[in-house]
């Protein structure tokens, strides 16, 4: 408003020379308009000075957030001594830090299955995960999701069973699926392949904690505890003590049940970048080579070869997404999985 005042108000000047007005008009408005194009030339530079710090200011703030830490909690299960989980994430956190930025991996205190779940469903810990095989159930009606890559690569669907002394010949004896559903099956409670005994004819009981499983097949109580093939050399010799315990040279159920990272819904980018990281990792063939040297040792204790295999269905897992399906690997060929 100054300025145009003063082109308004500014008097008219003679040449000194002529007496005349000069000769080009408006004169008298040139060096007004001259300081009025600077002035708005320089609030402009300004403007955009401003508009450029906020600019920076926004994109360090997103990066900054995109590459925040994240901060993972690991639940394990009551009784175990695997590091193996845990050691997965941690892989699939590092092969994704250059993308995702820096991570924070914290180990809860172990827990029983009931407490796990309870834990995710309410989502109490920070970017929480553990280790189930599937089940169908949570798919709608819980607030649990999984990581849709086989941690184990499927080798826990591979069974070998603990018994007691007093039936080991009979349960050798055994040729079918038939002549096995005379015996009773002790599991942990809730735990993901109850549902897959019980629908191929076995009679499951549950039962925790965990070392109770092997005093109740050691005392006669039940006839069979069946393992992982992975689990089985550490577990023998860390309960063999219990009076009366052996475990089955003869036999081998085999059914699909790959474990999965279960978290809560609501942590969908902790989610994505674990299952990228571990497909990126199952890629340089860094799961493999952490996946032999857990399991290859417990896997030729086995001695699949020499077993009877009693394959058992597992219509649940049949309405799963199929694409885990590929990283699967069969331990009766595992000499083509280390050539993988």
């Amino acid at each position: 408003m100054y300025l145009i005042k003063g082109i308004i108000h500014r008097p008219l000047q003679f040449s000194a020379t002529t007496k005349h007005l000069p000769t080009e008009p408006f004169y008298w408005l040139k060096p007004n308009l001259d300081l009025f194009k600077n002035t708005l030339f320089n609030e402009e530079q300004n403007r955009m000075r401003w508009l450029c710090r906020i600019y920076l200011l926004v994109f360090l703030l997103i990066s900054q957030v995109a590459h925040a830490e994240l901060v993972v909690t690991y639940c394990s299960g009551d009784g175990s001594r695997d590091s193996y989980a845990p050691e997965l994430i941690k892989l699939a956190l590092e092969k994704t830090r250059a993308t995702h930025g820096e991570y924070r991996l914290l180990m809860a205190p172990n827990m029983p299955h009931k407490r796990r779940v309870a834990f995710i469903q309410q989502n109490a810990l920070e970017n929480a995960f553990t280790m189930f095989g599937y089940h169908e159930e949570w798919q709608t009606s819980s607030n649990l999701t999984y990581v849709n890559f086989p941690t184990d690569l499927g080798v826990l669907g591979w069974r070998i069973c603990f018994t007691n002394e007093n039936i080991k010949e009979k349960v050798k004896m055994a040729n079918s699926l038939a002549d096995f559903r005379q015996f009773s099956i002790v599991q942990g409670s809730n735990w993901s392949d109850n549902p897959i005994l019980r629908e191929n004819g076995f009679h499951v009981i549950e039962l925790e904690p965990f070392p109770s499983l092997f005093k109740m097949v050691a005392s006669g109580r039940a006839d069979l505890f069946c393992r992982g093939i992975n689990e089985l050399p550490s577990e023998y010799y860390t309960y063999k003590k219990i009076g009366n315990l052996t475990y089955d040279e003869s036999f081998l159920l085999a059914y699909k049940m790959p474990l999965f990272f279960y978290t809560n819904k609501a942590n969908v980018l902790a989610k994505q970048r674990i299952e990228e990281g571990l497909k990126i990792a199952y890629g340089d063939g860094s799961i493999l080579r952490i996946w032999l040297k857990k399991y290859q040792d417990s896997i030729e204790f086995s001695n699949i070869k020499h077993r009877k295999i009693i394959h058992l269905k597992n219509s649940a897992i049949d309405k799963a997404d199929k694409s885990y399906e590929k990283y699967l690997i069969d331990p009766a060929k595992l000499h083509e999985a280390h050539n993988h």
